[in-house]
């Protein structure tokens, strides 16, 4: 894991005392518009600050272990009591380079994928794309511990985050699942949503995490030199990803595309419910 600066431990939730907010973002690349004025000292933030898979985070925030996160956009179906944040969000619209399918083979004859779950986002929205759109019945695994996600028997490897600027695509088939979808569907794919726990006013939290995207646009070229020496890719590379493959404000655009995520997944079991969007405060 990229260190991007100072963490702050957390723990349980006290609600006899008065305490910092926990706020929860995941460590990859496409989330550092808001991270790195944070851990640079660029800003002024009332919460503290835990850096984790998204998955986990996820966990964390239903766990009670933090008060706000980025988490997987599948994760708000699980609970009836996190409300969304409206104008943060981490989505695509077209290609988005970092959620990708590596193939050994041609997709018609791919039989075998290995599954990434930091994210059961991303899992979920293989899944839709092989059934509704490829139309390809396909067996899943999860990876060997003795082996990376491209090194076991299956045909490909779902990649996601900062692990796909390792490989070198011209040796696998690349299958882009935002591009895929929407190509399928015309609308943006939302990978996290910026999400507050019940009870929890956020405000202060909320308007510290606004000056820190403006803040992390404004210190664009800076955030890619300190991410491209991190992450051994070019700098060029790093700020067309920044800039034109992320969108980070969920737009009425982005939310269509949202609902109908929910809504495929649960038509396809990858959920118990399709969920209301409900909006913070």
């Amino acid at each position: 894991m990229p260190f991007l600066g100072f963490l702050q431990p957390i723990g349980k939730p006290d609600p006899t005392k008065t305490r910092e907010l926990r706020f929860g973002c995941h460590y990859f690349l496409n989330a550092r518009i808001f991270t790195y004025p944070i851990t640079q000292g660029l800003v002024e933030f009332p919460f503290k600050l835990e850096l984790g898979p998204p998955a986990e985070l996820a966990d964390m925030l239903l766990d009670g272990e933090l008060d706000m996160a980025f988490i997987p956009a599948i994760e708000y179906a699980r609970s009836d009591k996190l409300r969304i944040v409206p104008g943060f969000g981490i989505a695509s619209l077209g290609e988005v380079k970092t959620v990708v399918m590596f193939s050994r083979y041609e997709l018609d004859t791919i039989k075998k994928i290995t599954l990434d779950n930091r994210s059961r986002t991303s899992v979920a929205l293989l899944k839709i794309l092989l059934k509704d759109y490829f139309k390809r019945n396909v067996e899943f695994a999860a990876p060997s511990p003795d082996a990376g996600l491209l090194e076991g028997a299956a045909d490909a490897a779902l990649v996601i985050g900062d692990e796909t600027f390792d490989i070198n695509p011209t040796d696998y088939n690349l299958y882009d699942l935002s591009k895929a979808w929407h190509e399928f569907t015309g609308k943006p794919f939302v990978f996290a949503l910026l999400c507050v726990a019940e009870g929890v006013n956020a405000d202060s939290a909320i308007a510290a995490l606004h000056h820190a995207k403006v803040k992390g646009m404004e210190k664009l070229d800076e955030l890619c030199r300190v991410a491209s020496m991190e992450l051994e890719i070019d700098e060029p590379f790093c700020k067309d990803y920044l800039t034109n493959c992320m969108r980070y404000e969920l737009d009425g655009n982005d939310i269509e595309g949202l609902e109908l995520f929910f809504k495929m997944a649960h038509k396809n079991g990858l959920i118990e419910r399709n969920p209301k969007l409900n909006f913070y405060p």
